[in-house]
């Protein structure tokens, strides 16, 4: 009895570090796009909608819809919202997987398996993700605990039950049949002489499958007939993932160093094997339940891989209580206390690893950073901009609060590059500048298609990178009469160029650099071609250059597109300069900026004598 409270009490103390854990950090880390098309599509929308048109297009079942729906509504949309309900969900795995353990293999391998439930990074990652994987995992655990209950109590009622909790698992992941066929495969083979058990079974297994296709007939039976879903992995059956990745991902995830993963694939298995075949020696029955549990969806998933682009280890998900299981039984069960110790070693530290790569190093980070980027936007487009997203990524969506307009593209991999490019000529007419955030997958066919024709046919008038995200803003060649705000030009360079205008970008630009456009307009031809120097000059004398010059940008008009001797004489050029302020001191500095003939040195002067002109006095931090 006091052993018994003493387990008790471990679980219950397992089970709120397992809490703890998932709650930790939970809205420290923006929405991937996935989260925020749940957010805006499964938790935002009516289900009258979601089911009608969201599940046509995303092939879950009905019950996922209803879930985060009903959260939707009673806890909000926000990132601690939208993730405490696969958190919250996914720690009941933790308990369900100790009376799971229990039951087959005896309470030290049930508390082990549920404490490596309670730390496992890749069950972390997915709690803390706004989707129905961790759901599902948790769910489908149960549903086999109730069919192993049903076993052992042989009572209709206890097999109604799990015939209900399998229903539950396979509505909210589809995939879960594979876990459905492994048990019913199990009866059949463990249970031969045992009509009652297999028909019972097979009956649960026929309601459960018959009521999936149902649902998914009436959710998603266009699919069937447009073949509009064709997987979103990028990848079809690889056996070599499967030997080498998949059972990796399912016992630690993706947030420890690659390195790692040569030495530690093999060492996995071989665990497993082991684990197996001294299982095999004492409960043949529970090996073969465990053995069919584990590696059956890993090949129904691969066969289906064949077909679809589905070949991702978050799709056999479900596999890892029974992964855990194996691993457990090892440690309690092996003779040695060397392999014992070594083997529980060998897991928990790479386990840690993982939780220290996924909670502390920015590599893994599952986003990226789109509130970073709106908050820059919001402070510089303009409701005359359009902001383009490479990355087709709904995340950025849910951030972007900026007065201009924003669109996605390529909308998709299939859209053809005609298609693009006619939306970009039909956008140029109806917007000021076009920016683009982010980039397109490399492995997209349509990837680089805007790029290449924004820098073809347009101006690169600021580039910048926000986080990481890429950011670049582009303008016609041709300056249009808005965008001169002086009211009379500031400066004359000899009756040769007139200085119509300028525009300073401030503050700094994140990477570190100062942008300026200046707006010329040429009175008169050089005799040869002019550069241009945008200088900035501080109080204090520079070491390094030995005068007051700490940065500058010298380049012909437009990067050399234009020449002083032979442009148009009746055109404003708007022309971009970027100071690098990376060894710029904090301090006041005049930005100048004049014309010089490069061979001889000599400058265009002003009226006043003066060889360059001040643009402003400006102060850096």
């Amino acid at each position: 009895m006091m052993a018994k409270k003493y387990v008790s009490a471990a679980v219950i103390i397992i089970t709120a570090v397992g809490f703890f854990l998932r709650l930790y950090r939970l809205d420290s880390v923006p929405f991937r796009g996935d989260e925020a098309f749940t957010v805006q599509n499964w938790m935002s929308l009516p289900l009258s909608q979601s089911l009608t048109q969201i599940a046509a297009i995303e092939p879950h079942p009905f019950m996922t819809y209803v879930l985060f729906r009903v959260w939707g509504v009673l806890a909000g949309t926000s990132e601690f919202a939208a993730r405490f309900l696969p958190a919250l969900v996914n720690v009941l795995g933790i308990p369900a997987l100790h009376v799971l353990g229990r039951r087959l293999l005896g309470w030290k391998v049930g508390l082990l398996a549920a404490f490596f439930w309670a730390v496992h990074p890749y069950l972390i990652w997915h709690s803390q993700d706004a989707r129905n994987y961790a759901i599902w995992v948790s769910f489908s655990t149960l549903a086999v605990w109730f069919g192993v209950r049903a076993l052992n109590k042989n009572r209709f009622v206890d097999y109604v039950i799990y015939g209900l909790a399998a229903f539950l698992a396979v509505s909210v992941f589809y995939l879960d049949l594979f876990v459905l066929i492994a048990i019913c495969l199990y009866v059949l083979l463990a249970y031969r002489h045992s009509l009652l058990d297999r028909v019972y079974f097979l009956l649960a297994f026929v309601l459960v499958s018959l009521v999936s296709v149902i649902s998914f007939i009436l959710l998603q039976g266009s699919l069937l007939t447009s073949g509009a879903y064709g997987g979103t992995t990028g990848g079809g059956l690889n056996v070599f993932r499967l030997l080498q990745e998949f059972l990796l991902v399912l016992s630690w995830g993706t947030t420890y160093p690659a390195e790692l993963q040569p030495v530690i694939w093999p060492v996995l298995w071989l665990i497993i094997l082991f684990s197996n075949i001294v299982m095999w020696r004492d409960h043949r029955r529970t090996a073969l339940l465990l053995s069919l549990l584990t590696f059956l969806p890993l090949i129904l998933l691969s066969l289906i891989s064949l077909r679809l682009d589905v070949f991702a280890p978050r799709y056999v998900l479900a596999v890892i209580p029974f992964l855990l299981l194996f691993i457990a039984y090892v440690i309690v069960y092996a003779r040695s206390s060397v392999v014992r110790i070594g083997i529980f070693s060998v897991w928990f530290v790479v386990a840690l690893v993982g939780l220290y790569g996924y909670f502390c190093v920015s590599d893994y980070a599952k986003s990226k950073a789109w509130p970073d980027l709106s908050t820059y936007l919001e402070a510089r487009v303009t409701a005359d901009d359009l902001v383009i997203q490479l990355s087709a990524d709904a995340a950025f969506g849910y951030y972007y609060h900026a007065p201009a307009d924003e669109t996605a593209l390529p909308a998709s991999p299939s859209q053809p590059s005609s298609e693009i490019i006619a939306t970009l000529e039909a956008d140029l007419t109806h917007y000021r500048s076009i920016w683009l955030v982010g980039q397109t997958f490399p492995d997209w066919p349509n990837a680089g298609i805007v790029e290449n024709w924004a820098s073809g046919n347009l101006q690169l008038v600021r580039e910048t990178s926000i986080s990481g995200l890429a950011v670049q803003q582009y303008m016609p060649w041709q300056v249009s009469a808005n965008e001169i705000s002086a009211p009379q030009p500031p400066a004359l360079f000899e009756d040769k160029i007139e200085l119509v205008d300028v525009h300073l970008l401030l503050p700094p630009e994140p990477t570190g650099q100062l942008m300026a456009w200046a707006y010329w307009h040429p009175l008169a031809l050089t005799d040869t071609p002019y550069k241009i120097f945008l200088h900035l000059q501080g109080s204090v004398i520079n070491l390094t250059t030995g005068n007051p010059l700490w940065s500058q940008d010298d380049q012909y008009p437009q990067n050399g597109r234009v020449s002083t001797a032979e442009w148009a004489l009746a055109a404003i050029y708007r022309d971009v300069y970027t100071l690098p302020l990376q060894n710029v001191p904090p301090g006041e500095y005049d930005l100048r900026i004049g014309l010089y003939e490069p061979a001889t040195g000599q400058r265009l002067r002003l009226a006043n004598g003066d060889d360059s002109y001040l643009i402003q006095t400006i102060s850096l931090p």
